[in-house]
């Protein structure tokens, strides 16, 4: 099923990734990695409402892999051909692969944000951001069967609450026993969005009208917890973003989701209709894919192209370099589409 509203919301999610990734150098910019998190309220809530749908039907499960694999399988795959196993032969390739082609098998069985636990060695950054796609897949492998095998629309919803639980509450067990940087390390625990989604998912295939009536009382609450928290804390290294900031900035996208979908909001209506975040969100998947590897390689010869124009290491020459650099991973992502991916997803219409 397809909501047009979300054309728009999906094309705000990766402007914040691009623009967290590659316009670190605008402290304003910093916060553009909860795009993930936006994206992953939208895979939960699409998902649920998929499955929940055609869970009665004859090809439950073979369906909906078949359309999963379609969509994501070809360009992954692609890239990791490209990046684990072509580019690592060129001498002297600009871009230090030596961590993934080490523990390329963990990538190929989609478990690298598994990896970064174990031997991250803080080297290359190419194929870092695939930790999401990683989350992703194991939610897709995992969802259906939780799905299938709790008949009980209500305890489906408690069993989300309950692990969203679980993780906050891992989180904080890290922090307090290991001292360790759960943002990095712990990737397996940044479910929040899935999870919420999934019950999003779950609550507007039951009853539509039920997050309406408390739309007021849920935002003052979510707003409510991050203050207590925040003030509340007595060590300043306390992790207000691992035990409140995930969970309650994914509710907040939950909630805009869930307008988007409604279309009753005029003012959400008119932002996420807008064309252009409607054609990054048609590009959205290419563009999450290339951004980061395009920029890297691309950089060099754009700061190079730049720094005769205008003062080198100035916000100007950075702004109008890293623009160029983008433009290009854009680019990558639109030919990607129509020259590759496109093909792939004209053969979903076999298993609707």
């Amino acid at each position: 099923m397809h909501y047009p509203g979300l054309d728009g919301i999906r094309g705000m999610a990766i402007l914040l990734v691009v623009l967290y990734h590659n316009f670190s150098f605008i402290p304003a910019l910093n916060f553009g990695w909860l795009g993930v998190d936006l994206f992953f309220v939208l895979s939960g809530f699409l998902i649920t409402e998929i499955l929940l749908s055609s869970k009665n039907t004859r090809n439950y499960f073979s369906h909906f892999y078949a359309r999963r694999i379609l969509r994501i399988f070809p360009l992954y795959y692609l890239m990791l051909v490209l990046f684990l196993l072509v580019l690592p032969q060129i001498k002297n390739f600009p871009l230090d692969l030596r961590f993934y082609t080490h523990n390329q098998l963990w990538y190929w069985l989609y478990l690298q944000n598994w990896v970064f636990i174990f031997r991250y060695d803080g080297k290359g950054a190419a194929l870092n951001h695939f930790w999401s796609l990683a989350v992703e897949e194991q939610y897709y492998l995992i969802w259906p069967f939780v799905v299938l095998l709790i008949k009980n629309i209500r305890v489906l919803f408690v069993s989300c609450l309950f692990a969203l639980l679980i993780v906050i509450l891992a989180r904080l067990y890290i922090w307090s026993h290991y001292q360790l940087d759960y943002n990095r390390l712990f990737l397996f625990t940044r479910i929040d969005g899935i999870l919420i989604g999934s019950m999003l998912g779950i609550i507007y295939h039951h009853n539509r009208g039920l997050l309406k009536k408390y739309f007021t009382a849920l935002i003052l609450s979510l707003a409510a917890f991050n203050f207590i928290v925040y003030f509340l804390k007595k060590d300043p290294a306390f992790p207000v973003w691992a035990i409140a900031g995930y969970t309650t900035f994914a509710a907040m996208f939950a909630i805009l989701v869930y307008e988007s979908v409604k279309k009753e909001n005029k003012v959400i209506n008119a932002v996420f209709a807008n064309s252009a975040l409607r054609f990054l969100g048609k590009y959205s998947y290419g563009l999450y894919i290339f951004h980061w590897p395009v920029y890297l390689l691309t950089r060099p010869f754009t700061d190079k192209l730049t720094s005769g124009l205008f003062d080198e290491g100035s916000n100007m020459q950075l702004v109008i370099s890293s623009m160029i650099a983008t433009l290009a991973g854009l680019s990558v992502s639109i030919l990607s589409f129509h020259l590759f991916e496109k093909h792939f997803l004209r053969l979903k219409k076999k298993f609707s």
